[in-house]
């Protein structure tokens, strides 16, 4: 899927947390806390690493921004934009274990509930920053994914979505082998 504006990104990468919330929300605490092996993590895990890596692309993203502004990369608000998408790094990375650096791994009992916190407070941080991605040229604000090499602002917000529902199909896939 490409996108045009930031206001459908947004749009997107909300439908992809209401899909994961949905998966969650109702689990017992058995649930969230199986796991199929000690090499895999649990659905409370699997959200901890989530709220993790959120945290750690707003930040990201706030400090793009600010040397952004600082640079004069800036277009009219509200504008549409040339195309953006990741598909192509999702589909190259779909099926292929990734491990995680230690600094984004998540720790060995979190509480759901209150990792389900840290993805709500780091959502609203992400959207506080809405303004400053609608004046921003995103376009032209690189900087490297581990993984995927150089990715956009754009990219950047699209990356949040597609790693939450990455996750949430290994949730409801973890979810199938309990049955």
């Amino acid at each position: 899927m490409d996108f045009n504006s930031v206001g459908e990104i947004f749009d997107h990468i909300d439908a992809a947390r209401e899909r994961l919330l949905r998966a969650v929300e109702g689990l017992s605490e058995d649930e969230q806390g199986f796991r199929p092996a000690p090499d895999r993590w649990s659905a409370a895990q699997l959200c901890e690493h989530l709220a993790i890596v959120e945290g750690n692309v707003t930040r990201l993203l706030g400090k793009l921004l600010s040397k952004a502004e600082e640079s004069g990369a800036s277009r009219a608000v509200g504008a549409a934009f040339a195309p953006v998408s990741i598909r192509e790094f999702v589909e190259r990375s779909r099926g292929v274990k990734l491990e995680a650096p230690e600094s984004i791994r998540p720790g060995d009992a979190p509480v759901l509930a209150d990792t389900l916190a840290r993805l709500r407070d780091s959502r609203a941080a992400l959207h506080a920053l809405r303004p400053a991605l609608e004046r921003a040229d995103g376009q032209s604000i690189l900087f490297p994914h581990p993984v995927w090499g150089p990715l956009n602002l754009y990219q950047w917000l699209l990356f949040v979505g597609a790693h939450e529902s990455r996750h949430r199909a290994q949730i409801e896939a973890l979810m199938e082998t309990m049955k």
